[in-house]
């Protein structure tokens, strides 16, 4: 691939979204971004511009699945977008350090549980809708959410060529925050997870209503099965690095 960055996609498509949660995950962007006009809805923020010629919203969905579900819903409404590049920072597992780089090769809602006589189960919220007995077998694993392959490529290619060292894997997402070291060990042997956060997931059931593509990176912050205390200086190290990708 001669150019690992989104750009150039094709005419006619719309604005990519990039998404942060807090603050500090989407101000390094805003300082950036060229011709930057400020939408607010509720309290729900969009930044509109431009990197080079194509249009670029930055937005700040807030902490949590309801808020990131709802600013998707709202991006994906207003702006019609192309593709949404979900970033920010997510606890790492086993031997993640601060500063590590994750790419979502899938992801799964912790949210979605199902606590049976047997024990803990898990749930496909999607195939509930349907009604269906097949939905009703809980398994005993989380049912994996995969990432756009196309999108998870591409920034792959983007890191590598970049010489940016890189995880790829499982992002578990849910309104948890975990520090037992012991029941982080168990969360990372049952399901495989390099880490944690709190959007993910809702942001790729929204934008898939949508038919929306998305791609997934997460910068680590912390490990608290390490010890690893929580640095906010690494939201400037991601965004030197997408900034680069998404050509700003």
């Amino acid at each position: 691939m001669s150019d690992a960055r989104l750009t150039p996609l094709e005419d006619g498509k719309g604005p990519i979204v990039l998404q942060g949660a807090m603050e500090m995950e989407v101000a390094p962007f805003i300082k950036r971004l060229k011709g930057a006009e400020l939408n607010v809805y509720g309290d729900f923020s969009f930044w509109r511009g431009t990197f080079g010629t194509r249009p670029l919203i930055i937005s700040k969905t807030g902490i949590g699945t309801a808020a990131a579900g709802a600013a998707t819903a709202l991006a994906c409404a207003l702006y019609q977008p192309s593709l949404i590049v979900n970033q920010g920072t997510a606890g790492g597992y086993g031997d993640l350090a601060v500063g590590d780089v994750v790419v979502g090769s899938a992801l799964y809602n912790a949210n979605a549980r199902y606590l049976g006589r047997d024990g803990l189960r898990f749930m496909e919220l999607g195939a509930l809708e349907h009604e269906s007995v097949a939905a009703m077998d809980f398994p005993d694993v989380p049912p994996l959410l995969e990432t756009d392959e196309r999108l998870r490529n591409i920034l792959k290619a983007f890191l590598k060529k970049s010489g940016t060292s890189y995880r790829t894997g499982i992002i578990a997402s849910s309104d948890q925050w975990n520090e037992a070291p012991e029941q982080i060990k168990c969360i990372r042997e049952k399901t495989g997870a390099l880490c944690e956060e709190m959007e993910a997931a809702a942001v790729w059931m929204t934008a898939k209503r949508f038919h929306v593509p998305c791609t997934f990176v997460r910068i680590i912050s912390n490990n608290n099965e390490r010890g690893l205390s929580f640095d906010a200086s690494v939201c400037e190290t991601l965004s030197r690095i997408l900034q680069n990708f998404l050509g700003l």
